[in-house]
């Protein structure tokens, strides 16, 4: 077998260019360090497609060696369509990369590529391009002629890699495979010289290396995979969901490793003086004398002047260009950014000095060896009057006022030259929120109505900064959509009408605001309609589980640090006596969280501030019951908006607004909506929508007809369908209705509308087929059950519905919604009064919403004359339910009885206008006004 070092353009990529013998694995290392697999490979099985996986480490001062051999079968037609070529990917400014085998075992033969001369092409991807990373990774291709089913493809490397940055000191981190990973048999072993002062340390289950002295070497042994890890809850610290796997390192400390690599960042003689960076720090002085001002233009100057690239040629993962190097280039990684912004303060008379942070694991440092390789960014640290300001160069729109604020980097090491220990990050509330939400609502012309609202999110920070960056290069169709996604979840269920982004460089914020129409629904199944207001707790919750007993001791991980603040202001209608309930002034702390509300009620005007902070802190274990309690005892404190006693009903609330003409600015912002996006349906759907609520159907015809002409689909073809059927246009109905079945046949709203389309219009025998169809499909057989019963009295065969439910209630005798069906076809149509009472009465007591089943038995108190017994049912049916047509259209009858025609008159106009057939439906039944 013979090795191949890789070649470009006639030049070796590595480093150098040794000798080194045909079957020696690595030069210069000695012969006997790897391992060869010699033997067979493992058999595996048809779920194992990895049959070897070793990898072997050789660390030596300021050189490691990796070798690694694997061998891959295609185990199925599936797989060999979806192999990739094999890849080998090295640094060639600091690696060498040598390829040793290339083969395929094919019948337990082995063809040997390398020997037939396969050549690697070369390639260098830069696949980080687009995220402004330029890395001069390459990468070595390897594409393999006829591969087949069954074939094995065993390949085995070295990569070398050297640096000189960390000053004679070495570091790996090995990943250790778990099961269930398909791998039939791997091993990781890891070596180096025995006066080598390296430390070692293990994470993860079931790691326990082998440890052995030959040769003048130590070595770890660990076979993979190893066992299956621990199953760890999502909401887990990151400590306790680590993937298993080892770490090596020759700093004793990490206050070794802070000083050894500190003169990285030394700034003396870096700015060239009488140069125009020089000038420019200059001129920064002479603007601020303030060190706070000094150190927040310093940052800006290096934010905005100089755009980041990232640089990983050379030693640039390690080693920043220089700062006249970034100012020239006017570009630089965070390496470079950092290195100038302490040129920069260095001038201006800040002390201050770099430190490296893990930018997602932060939290881990602790845990882990001194190592640079856990660190993957560099921030600077500046002290001005006692405090602590971490500066990062890469952000942008950092203001003045948030100079102060602490990345949630959890810990950080200070590069210094007399080294420092890792340093945890302080917990510090920003000065400004992180973002800030005002809403108004209008909703003066009636609870029953959507409110009218305006909307401003104001954000800071580079969020702000890249926000205001789109302001005036978006298109409306862009900036409809990014309002739709940044503003959506405030106003669900709302329209917006216009929207804008404002920047404001100077105060560093950014604030997109929006107008439309939104939705505050109030609940009115009490005596007096409530709206809940109570934002900071109604959706808070700790769903940790911890019911698991291997995870009764793991804490809660906290989010990342945030300080939001929400103001709303809701305009009422003008009427006396709104109430609050609950705590106008609340402020509360629950599992790191601080929350806190301050609200004014004055009038018909509610204005209402609450402020979350979140600091990030973990919930340890022991405290999650308590904290859940906390969330319990306040949720029975909500904080409830109440209207006055007497409130209108919906239906009054309409009648009143329309003879009042109150309606017109919702009118004029629904048209607007329209305006807005001419072509989108959504908005001649919506305004449909609220047509079809304040009882308007041929308003709400005609916006149907404009939606379904641009994009017809199911749902549309429902709604209009329903509007005709109001309107007594069955035949246009029926049409609209199978134009919705046919685009949805299983929609059992559509097969519904249509049973009832075909019983309008007597044509009952259809009706009855097809509710027989769906009856014989249906599981629950009992709103079919129901609307068969009711097609059967409207086609004058009672007696057989009676049947039919009687038959369903033997099976559900105690179903309220049979029984109430039962005791509505016999009220209706007359008959079997004597036990249609029993029914009625039974449902009322099986039924937690009894309005219906009063209405029936109401029915039937009629048919038998005791009026006084129904206008009793009437009115409680009511008193739950105030716009209930049937109720109000049957008081009326029994009011006009009493020659109450004023009551009468009122409860048939507020029943027409929710019904306008309300009549026709009930002069079927042989009842007239």
């Amino acid at each position: 077998m013979r090795s191949i070092a890789v070649f470009l353009a006639g030049t070796c990529l590595a480093l150098a260019a040794p000798a080194f013998a045909a079957d020696a694995p690595l030069y210069s290392a000695p012969a006997e360090w790897v391992v060869q697999n010699g033997g067979p490979l493992p058999a595996g099985d048809a779920a194992t497609p990895w049959l070897l996986s070793d990898q072997q480490i050789l660390i030596e001062a300021d050189k490691r060696s990796t070798f690694s051999d694997h061998a891959f079968r295609i185990q199925s037609a599936d797989a060999l369509r979806n192999w990739n070529d094999l890849q080998f990917v090295w640094h060639p400014d600091r690696d060498d990369l040598i390829v040793h085998r290339l083969q395929i075992v094919r019948g337990g033969a082995t063809i040997d590529l390398l020997a037939q001369g396969l050549k690697l092409t070369v390639l260098r991807r830069e696949k980080d391009f687009e995220q402004k990373t330029i890395d001069g990774l390459l990468t070595g291709t390897a594409a393999i002629e006829d591969l087949r089913v069954g074939d094995i493809v065993r390949f085995s490397a070295t990569i070398v890699e050297r640096s000189d940055v960390l000053a004679g000191n070495s570091e790996a981190m090995v990943d250790v495979e778990a099961k269930p990973a398909s791998i039939a048999q791997g091993s990781v072993r890891v070596l180096w010289p025995q006066g080598l002062p390296i430390k070692w340390k293990a994470f993860g289950k079931g790691i326990a290396p082998v440890e052995q002295d030959q040769g003048g070497y130590h070595s770890l042994t660990q076979t993979q995979p190893v066992i299956k890890q621990d199953e760890m809850p999502e909401d887990a610290p990151l400590r306790f969901k680590r993937p298993p796997g080892l770490e090596f390192s020759t700093f004793a400390t990490w206050n070794d490793l802070s000083r050894t690599t500190a003169p990285l960042y030394a700034t003396k003689g870096t700015i060239k003086e009488g140069g125009t960076l020089a000038a420019e720090i200059d001129k920064i002085a002479r603007a601020n004398r303030d060190p706070k001002a000094r150190t927040a233009a310093a940052l800006a100057f290096v934010q905005n002047e100089i755009r980041y690239l990232y640089n990983g040629l050379a030693n640039g993962n390690y080693v920043p260009q220089t700062p006249e190097q970034t100012w020239t280039l006017r570009y630089g990684d965070c390496k470079a950014k950092t290195l100038l912004l302490l040129a920069v303060l260095d001038r201006l008379g800040i002390d201050a000095q770099p430190a490296f942070v893990s930018s997602q694991h932060g939290n881990l440092l602790p845990t882990r060896l001194p190592a640079l390789g856990v660190f993957d960014h560099v921030v600077v640290q500046a002290r001005i009057d006692g405090t602590d300001y971490w500066l990062d160069g890469t952000t942008a729109g950092i203001h003045i006022d948030d100079l102060a604020d602490v990345p949630p980097f959890g810990y950080v090491l200070p590069v210094a030259a007399a080294g420092h220990d890792l340093l945890p990050l302080p917990v510090r509330k920003p000065a400004r929120p992180d973002f800030s939400l005002s809403l108004t609502y209008d909703q003066s012309a009636g609870l029953a109505f959507p409110p009218l609202f305006d909307l401003s999110f104001t954000m800071r920070g580079e969020l702000a900064a890249r926000i205001g960056g789109m302001k005036d290069q978006t298109t409306p169709e862009q900036l409809r959509g990014l309002t739709r996604r940044a503003l959506g979840s405030f106003i669900e269920g709302g329209t917006i009408h216009t929207r804008s982004i404002e920047f404001d460089e100077a105060r560093g914020i950014a604030t997109i605001r929006a107008s439309g129409i939104g939705s505050q629904p109030w609940s009115r199944d009490e005596p007096r309609a409530y709206v809940n207001l109570d934002g900071l707790i109604a959706d808070f919750e700790i769903k940790a589980d911890r019911t698991r007993a291997a995870w009764r001791d793991i804490p809660l991980a906290g989010a990342a640090p945030s300080l939001i603040v929400q103001k709303l202001t809701l305009k009422l209608p003008p009427r006396p006596g709104y109430t609050i309930e609950g705590d106008t002034a609340a402020d509360l702390t629950i599992a790191g969280i601080g929350m806190r509300r301050e609200a004014k009620l004055a009038g018909n005007r509610l204005d209402q501030t609450e402020t979350i902070w979140n600091s990030g802190a973990e919930i340890a274990a022991n405290q999650l019951p308590a904290a859940r309690a906390q969330v319990a005892a306040a949720k029975q404190r909500e904080f409830i908006l109440r209207a006055p006693a007497g409130f209108p009903s919906p239906a009054e609330e309409i009648a009143a607004a329309k003879k009042d003409k109150r309606l017109g600015p919702l009118l004029a912002a629904y048209q607007k909506a329209i305006d807005d996006d001419p072509d989108a349906v959504a908005g001649y759907l919506n305004r449909a929508t609220f047509n079809i609520d304040i009882f308007e159907p041929r308003a709400a015809l005609a916006d149907l007809d404009e939606a379904i002409r641009r994009e017809g689909d199911a749902s549309a073809y429902l709604s209009r369908s329903s509007v005709h059927f109001q309107l007594g246009e069955f035949e246009k109905a029926l049409v609209d209705v199978d134009e919705a079945l046919a685009l949805d046949p299983a929609s059992e709203d559509a097969l519904g509308w249509k049973v009832a389309t075909l019983g309008e219009m007597e044509r009952f025998d259809e009706a009855i087929a097809l509710a027989d169809d769906q009856m014989s499909l249906a599981k629950d057989k009992r709103g079919w059950t129901t609307t068969k019963a009711d097609l059967l009295g409207k086609a004058g065969r009672a007696e057989e519905g009676i049947s039919l439910l009687t038959a369903a209630l033997a099976d559900r005798p105690g179903d309220s919604s049979l029984l109430n069906q039962m005791c509505w076809l016999k009220g209706t149509r007359s008959i079997q009064l004597d036990t249609a009472l029993k029914d009625c009465t039974r449902a009322i007591e099986l039924t937690d919403t009894p309005a219906s089943v009063l209405d029936s038995r109401a029915m039937v108190f009629y048919r038998l004359g005791r009026m006084e017994e129904a206008r009793a049912d009437l009115d409680a049916a009511l008193k739950i339910s105030p716009d209930l047509p049937a109720s109000l259209f049957m008081r009326a009858i029994v009011r006009l009885r009493d020659n109450d025609r004023e009551g009468a008159q009122a409860d048939l106009a507020l029943a027409r206008l929710q019904h306008g057939r309300i009549d026709a439906e009930y002069a079927g039944y042989g009842i007239k006004p």
